[in-house]
């Protein structure tokens, strides 16, 4: 009885980390569904999300409250909050897109070729190199798994603040980035410099987005149309941020250097695109911690 009655108090008290990441979502929510609503967008096949979130929820309430696992708990609560994250944050990228300010991927060539980073020659070098290139490829597109790979681990190690500080942080920051894309859009390298452009899968989006040219999209077809900054970059910081002095860091810090050096190439980024994530992370966290100060008072 005693142990029931601590399970239930537990989770009690941790019930403000429950409220405050749904009600930031919620709030984000509403906001794009006003925008919306006022502007010729339509976004599709969005069901699968809800009831995907819905059953998480109610197994991490269910596993929680009764005490059953908390792991299991504290995991499907994360899962269901970066299912939600990703589709809203892809809805922001893609409202962002119709400002269809002026691009700047020349001026970001430049600032690159000032940084002394050519990146002609670094695609090339790359495309010389077959086991290189398929590498680097598969790091970068490890991103996803490394999230839902971290809710699992970091739930079953009882790491909650970790759980909690990467969904936060990665967030924030995507809340950011899609703000700045829309500030200071760019096409990408592959699309400025005219190379694979088979591989800018973004493109097509982008474009029709800032001439206005299709207005509806289907969930399953979204893409990531973000140049500047690169959200790669940063969810590759905030992974090896995650994991500082746990078991696996050297490992987590290992791929994901690899997917930082993939970037520029995969991800038709320029040098400066990785740098402003740098400093879009470096805030991200910074507001994290007042975010966990402010939950836990």
């Amino acid at each position: 009885m005693n142990l029931m009655q601590g399970t239930v108090n537990g989770w009690q008290q941790t019930s403000p980390r429950k409220l405050a990441p749904m009600l930031f979502l919620a709030t984000l929510a509403l906001g794009e569904a006003l925008w919306i609503h006022a502007h010729p967008l339509v976004f599709s096949g969005t069901e699968p999300v809800f009831w995907t979130t819905l059953i998480l929820l109610s197994i991490s309430w269910i596993y929680g409250y009764s005490g059953r696992s908390l792991a299991l708990s504290e995991m499907s609560f994360y899962a269901a909050l970066w299912i939600v994250t990703a589709l809203i944050g892809a809805i922001l990228t893609y409202i962002f897109a119709t400002l269809n300010l002026p691009l700047l991927d020349a001026q970001f060539t430049r600032l690159d070729q000032a940084l002394g980073f050519n990146w002609l020659a670094f695609y090339g070098f790359a495309q010389q190199h077959p086991l290189l290139r398929a590498v680097l490829t598969l790091a970068y597109f490890s991103g996803l798994l490394q999230v839902f790979f971290s809710i699992i681990y970091l739930s079953h190690c009882a790491r909650h603040d970790r759980n909690e500080e990467l969904w936060w942080s990665s967030s924030i920051a995507l809340m950011l980035t899609a703000l700045l894309s829309g500030l200071l859009p760019a096409g990408g390298t592959l699309f400025f410099h005219s190379v694979g452009l088979e591989n800018a899968v973004h493109l097509p989006h982008f474009m029709a987005l800032r001439e206005g040219s299709l207005s509806e999209f289907a969930f399953g077809d979204l893409k990531g149309i973000v140049t500047f900054p690169s959200y790669h970059t940063t969810i590759a910081l905030l992974l090896i941020h995650a994991y500082r002095q746990l078991r696996l860091f050297r490992w987590v810090l290992a791929l994901n250097i690899l997917m930082l050096i993939s970037t520029p190439i995969n991800g038709g980024h320029y040098l400066v695109d990785m740098l402003g994530s740098g400093v879009v992370t470096v805030f991200s966290i910074y507001l994290t911690k007042r975010v966990q100060y402010f939950l836990q008072r």
